[in-house]
């Protein structure tokens, strides 16, 4: 019983139902090339047919891992006119705690992801037909924006980045690992080290509270436990010189991703470096995509009438975007 009430928790902590809902498996137009990618697992590059070298677009989940992000938004982005590659990079895996792993040849703690993986991927996609690895963007969620915005202030080659719900820092990771070991360990990593975090406060104890957990709590907590920390786990976004467009709700119930966007463009700012915000006062954390029909989030916050209005505001800017940063 105790064990089946944690898996219940983690579940519903680790995977917030919007998340589920945005990235529910679509299936895919007839017209629309898929193509598994050799040493990425479950990796998959969507792409119109032809000979056109097509600019790249890697499309970064959240927490949920996976590869649903992938199969809602390749096709999308395939129809557009880009070579989209979901890159599913961690599948979470709670041992007897929780249910079997999607892919258990993932890594199935957010503990130490490896951001230079994507170095390894635009190597073996420069190789491939129909590719552009020259111009690069990637879409990416929540803790995929995380990894997206990390991966930009290491990487010059990467042109453009859309990143919904952001984060300013990078954080605690969590697993099986962290049950008694929280404050520990970094969700990211980079050249075989370990990137300086902000640990959260209460993640455990969310972790037992389920449904009920505060996890804006639990980072805006931990923020203000350790000021000290701010400096190091401070992503370094004034270093990359490429085009951003960050989309955020300032009712975001998950963390607080309309303050860390505001403090993003400050950063960027004080560079001289340009950054397009679209950042909705009444919305949650449930933007990604173009639906304009109201959905419940219960958990990401915002309402679902504001939610589906920040959508329908942000997908045609971010679709312009892209093209602008992207395409010829």
């Amino acid at each position: 019983m105790i064990k089946t009430a944690l898996a219940i928790a983690i579940a519903a902590l680790v995977c917030p139902a919007s998340v589920a809902a945005e990235t529910s498996p679509q299936s895919t137009p007839a017209s629309i090339e898929e193509t598994a990618i050799t040493g990425f697992p479950h990796a998959t590059l969507y792409r119109l047919p032809g000979a056109e070298r097509r600019p790249l677009l890697v499309i970064l989940p959240g927490a949920e891992g996976g590869d649903g992000a992938g199969k809602r938004f390749g096709p999308i982005l395939a129809q557009l006119g880009y070579a989209a590659v979901s890159l599913p990079y961690y599948s979470p895996n709670w041992g007897s705690y929780g249910p079997p792993p999607e892919y258990a040849d993932l890594p199935g703690s957010f503990i130490d992801i490896r951001v230079d993986q994507l170095a390894d991927l635009r190597t073996t996609l420069s190789a491939m037909p129909g590719v552009d690895v020259e111009r690069l963007g990637l879409f990416a969620g929540s803790k995929g924006s995380e990894f997206a915005l990390i991966a930009a202030s290491r990487y010059p080659w990467i042109k453009a980045v859309v990143a919904y719900a952001p984060s300013d820092l990078v954080w605690e990771g969590w697993g099986l690992e962290m049950l008694e070991a929280e404050g520990t360990r970094s969700s990211f990593a980079f050249g075989g080290k370990p990137l300086p975090f902000m640990p959260y406060r209460g993640f455990v104890e969310g972790l037992q509270a389920g449904p009920n957990a505060d996890l804006l709590a639990i980072h805006e907590n931990g923020r203000a436990d350790h000021p000290d920390r701010e400096a190091a786990a401070k992503i370094p976004v004034d270093a990359y010189r490429g085009k951003l467009m960050l989309v955020a709700g300032d009712k975001d119930r998950l963390w607080n991703s309309g303050r860390m966007s505001r403090s993003i463009v400050a950063t960027r700012d004080a560079a001289g470096l340009r950054t397009e915000a679209l950042i909705y006062p009444d919305a949650g954390h449930d933007l990604a995509g173009g639906s304009a029909e109201p959905r419940d989030d219960p958990r990401g916050g915002g309402s679902p009438e504001a939610n589906a209005k920040a959508r329908a505001d942000a997908w045609p800017k971010v679709t312009a975007f892209l093209k602008d940063a992207l395409r010829p």
